[in-house]
């Protein structure tokens, strides 16, 4: 069991006067995974409990179960979750040694280690920082043995506010591991890096910079697939030049297409909260991704949906709103199911950008499940709008 962070003491207050005084009772606060919903991992390995608008990659390999986890309009690298298998049982002095060899085959030379702790319940804190794509990361990794297995839960706390910390506390307890599930048993120290799509296999279209209402500065736009092979784990940078091209901001975001076949396209949006600085000048986009591997085994994409009754409107409030239904049209479970939808101008570009889960994990085969996006805010008109819809196999 991971205990993580900070313990959390649930009070029951029972106030009482005189004999013919009644008690009254506190009642004790919701624990603070309520809203959460369980994320099971194909494998087995390992349980999380998340909150719903947080997006998953697997990116598992044939050494060890991996999984990813984002916060939406985040700029910290996402939540990850490593399991392996290490074939003996891990001592408390095996432990630390494969702890040692974690670190060193997960970050290698860009990561400084700044301080180890020994938890309570046997498993260790690791505070150090890593140097990315996105600037140095302050990295919070926590490690147990379970029976033969390895398992680390690394947070990036970087820049965090109080209540994205309460978050991240929240999810980071809920972990589960099953050491009797079945992984193949491999040695840490030879686990391979997920191979990166080479340059040039991501381009993007529909690209839209705008000033949200309370002065963010936003930049959507649609990345395609170009490497002619599925790819995983998508991520997009922006970076903000002034006229000497000297960088003033940068900020990142996931997609929120898990996998993204050959020649499809999904959205992105990422958001700079404070403004654009005002010797902002000129913006440029990267991205990074992985060839898909592992999650290609359990992915279901577009063929294996149907859907139907479609409608965008506004409600109420002045806000579109797209709605419709989705039909499981295989012959298992489809497990989160996602839908994704991008809102085009008449120029093609994307004037806004989000994604949602079926209000229900599992869609059995033939089981339809009705899905509502609600966009707050647009960057102009929308004229169209474009739905993808993935899931897992049950």
């Amino acid at each position: 069991m991971m205990r993580r962070f900070a313990r959390l003491l649930t009070l029951l207050m029972v106030l009482s006067a005189c004999n013919s005084a009644p008690s009254v009772l506190i009642a004790t606060p919701l624990p603070p995974d309520a809203d959460f919903r369980t994320y099971r991992h194909p494998s087995g390995v390992f349980t999380l409990r998340l909150p719903p608008s947080w997006s998953v990659r697997d990116v598992s390999d044939s050494t060890a179960v991996r999984a990813e986890f984002s916060a939406p309009n985040t700029n910290s690298l996402p939540l990850s979750v490593y399991v392996v298998n290490s074939g003996v049982s891990l001592s408390a002095t095996a432990l630390i040694e494969h702890i040692d060899r974690y670190l060193q085959t997960v970050h290698g030379a860009a990561y400084r280690e700044y301080s180890r702790t020994a938890q309570g319940d046997g498993s260790w804190r690791v505070v150090g920082v890593r140097r990315t794509g996105i600037g140095e990361r302050v990295l919070n990794t926590f490690l147990q043995a379970d029976g033969t297995f390895l398992s680390a839960i690394e947070a990036d706390v970087t820049d965090l506010d109080e209540a994205a910390l309460d978050t991240l506390r929240a999810v980071i307890n809920t972990l589960r591991v099953d050491p009797s599930a079945a992984l193949r048993i491999n040695d840490l120290s030879q686990a391979p890096e997920a191979p990166v799509a080479e340059v040039g296999s991501l381009t993007f279209s529909g690209l839209h910079a705008w000033t949200a209402p309370n002065g963010d500065f936003v930049i959507n736009g649609m990345v395609t697939n170009a490497a002619g092979a599925p790819l995983e784990a998508l991520r997009v940078t922006a970076l903000l030049y002034d006229a000497n091209d000297a960088v003033l901001s940068e900020q990142s975001n996931v997609v929120s297409k898990e996998i993204l076949a050959p020649s499809a396209s999904a959205p992105f949006s990422i958001r700079f909260r404070g403004g654009k600085p005002s010797r902002a000048v000129r913006y440029e986009l990267r991205s990074a991704a992985r060839h898909a591997e592992f999650a290609l085994q359990t992915h279901l994409d577009e063929d294996a949906f149907i859907r139907g009754n479609e409608i965008a409107r506004y409600n109420a409030n002045g806000f579109l709103t797209v709605s419709g239904d989705i039909v499981n049209q295989t012959q298992g479970a489809a497990r989160f199911v996602k839908i994704i939808i991008a809102v085009l101008d008449d120029q093609g570009r994307v004037v806004a950008a989000d994604s949602t889960f079926l209000n229900r994990p599992v869609l059995l085969p033939g089981e339809a499940a009705r899905f509502e996006v609600i966009f707050p805010e647009l960057g102009g008109a929308a004229i169209r709008y474009v739905i993808s819809v993935e899931g897992k196999r049950g």
